[in-house]
């Protein structure tokens, strides 16, 4: 690596060091370390000298991947520039000019309550571990990486008020209320043959009083469970199930995006799609209200 290499891969690092300052989620930092690493590989001169038609080229090189990747790499090229701009490191952002990528409609991966129940009862019933994190992630709509990060202590299971705390990203903590039944049920059984008092609800089998699952495992397991269903679904479809059994049922845009922990509305809009069933169901109640046959 030359001397002119480095100092963009020293740039990249510092970026990242203060995305880790500024307590964005591990997630998110390796997303931007694997989008601009290349930019160091396949830029040669001093990284000041980067100009439009440099990035055009460098995002040329991505032309075959989809759509919504390519606007990832677009936006982790444009928050770095940023922040170099901000830090005087360039005259100005080389991203500014160049138009964002389209992408495509999103389709709806939300799968019906009773394919999703099709799969939760091919888990064995020696097995309450994965019984209760797969339903309470389908119930809720937690991701998988917050479901994963509960703790015994974040779990309030006052009756006819049960509720857990939920680290979501960036840190921000919220409330969600545990209103199925069959939920909370399993989950007072789990604490009960578990012995639970603290630490990580979801444990690993080979150390179940230790460290939480990883997400490799969880993900194993759970492809397991689907093909053995013959249901095709991934982790977060349940998250997207969920969200928009919510809409079909008539919440409130506004206490969905609450209760996934959405930064704004746009996101939940991706997220939930309403059947035409429920439009219509909506449309015929709002036009008694108004008193029209």
């Amino acid at each position: 690596m030359t001397g002119q290499e480095n100092a963009l891969a020293t740039w990249i690092d510092d970026f990242l060091a203060d995305l880790e300052n500024a307590n964005r989620s591990p997630h998110t930092r390796r997303a931007y370390a694997s989008d601009l690493h290349p930019l160091a590989a396949f830029h040669t001169g001093p990284p000041q000298a980067i100009t439009t038609d440099t990035l055009r080229r460098f995002l040329k090189t991505h032309a075959d991947l989809k759509p919504a990747t390519r606007a990832r790499k677009q936006a982790a090229l444009n928050s770095f520039f940023t922040w170099a701009y901000r830090h005087d490191l360039v005259p100005a952002n080389p991203m500014a000019k160049l138009d964002p990528v389209q992408r495509d409609t999103p389709k709806s991966l939300a799968l019906r309550r009773d394919d999703i129940e099709k799969i939760l009862a091919v888990i064995p019933a020696n097995q309450p571990r994965d019984r209760l994190l797969f339903r309470l992630m389908f119930e809720t709509g937690l991701r998988v990486s917050e479901a994963l990060a509960l703790y015994v202590e974040d779990l309030d299971l006052t009756l006819d008020d049960e509720h857990v705390i939920v680290q979501g990203k960036g840190g921000k903590r919220r409330t969600i209320l545990l209103d199925d039944s069959r939920l909370v049920a399993q989950l007072r059984i789990y604490l009960k043959r578990t012995g639970y008092q603290h630490g990580p609800l979801f444990r690993a089998q080979k150390n179940s009083r230790g460290g939480a699952l990883r997400y490799q495992s969880v993900h194993q397991q759970w492809q397991r469970y689907c093909e053995q269903a013959g249901v095709a679904c991934t982790l977060h479809q349940l998250r997207h199930s969920h969200a928009t059994e919510l809409v079909n049922d008539g919440v409130s845009l506004a206490t969905i995006r609450k209760r996934l922990g959405h930064k704004n509305i746009q996101t939940t809009l991706r997220y939930a799609e309403q059947s035409d069933e429920a439009a219509d169901t909506e449309l015929r109640a709002w036009r008694r209200q108004k008193g029209n046959p």
